[in-house]
C-alpha cells in the first residue's frame, strides 16, 4: 500500500536530516509562499498562518489582485510549470505541523490526476493572460 504525501515540518536543528522522499517548499525556496506571515500579522488576521495559506492559494490560482507584477507572474508560471514535480512527495516547510500552510495547497494541486492538473494549469493561465491584457500588458501565453 502507497502512503499519501504529506507535508512534514523542516527543523533547523542539529542532525535534522530532510527524509527520503521529501522536497523543501519553505518560503526561501522555489516554491516558497510570496506572502509573508509576518505581513498578515500586521495586517490583523487572527490566524496569520491560514491567512497567508489562503493568500497563496488565491495568487496560485491566478488572482493578480495582491501581486500584479510581471515578477509574481512569472515566478507563478514556474511553480504552475513544475507543479508535477510535486507528484507523490513529501513537502518540508518550517511552518508547524498543527498550522495552515502553502505546503498544503501544493499537497492538494500536485497530487491532482495527471489530466486535471494539466487542465487546471491551462486555466490558470489563461485567467492570468487575461487579466495582464485588460491591465494593458502582454499575456506570458499568447495564443498562435
Amino acid at each position: 500500500m502507497t502512503q499519501q504525501p504529506a507535508r512534514i515540518q523542516r527543523r533547523r536543528s542539529k542532525g535534522w536530516r530532510l527524509p527520503e522522499n521529501a522536497v523543501i517548499v519553505s518560503r526561501p525556496s522555489r516554491w516558497g509562499n510570496p506572502c509573508k506571515i509576518s505581513l498578515m500579522q500586521e495586517m490583523g488576521y487572527h490566524d496569520p498562518h491560514a491567512a497567508a495559506a489562503e493568500n497563496f492559494s488565491r495568487w496560485l490560482n491566478g488572482s493578480r489582485f495582491d501581486a500584479p507584477t510581471d515578477e509574481a507572474d512569472q515566478r507563478r508560471d514556474r511553480i504552475l510549470a513544475d507543479l508535477h514535480l510535486l507528484r507523490g512527495k513529501n513537502l518540508a516547510c518550517t511552518c508547524p505541523a498543527d498550522r495552515t500552510c502553502h505546503a498544503d495547497v501544493l499537497l492538494r494541486r500536485a497530487n491532482m490526476p495527471a489530466a486535471e492538473l494539466q487542465e487546471w494549469v491551462r486555466v490558470v493561465r489563461e485567467r492570468v493572460d487575461w487579466h495582464r491584457v485588460n491591465d494593458g500588458g502582454s499575456p506570458l501565453h499568447p495564443t498562435p
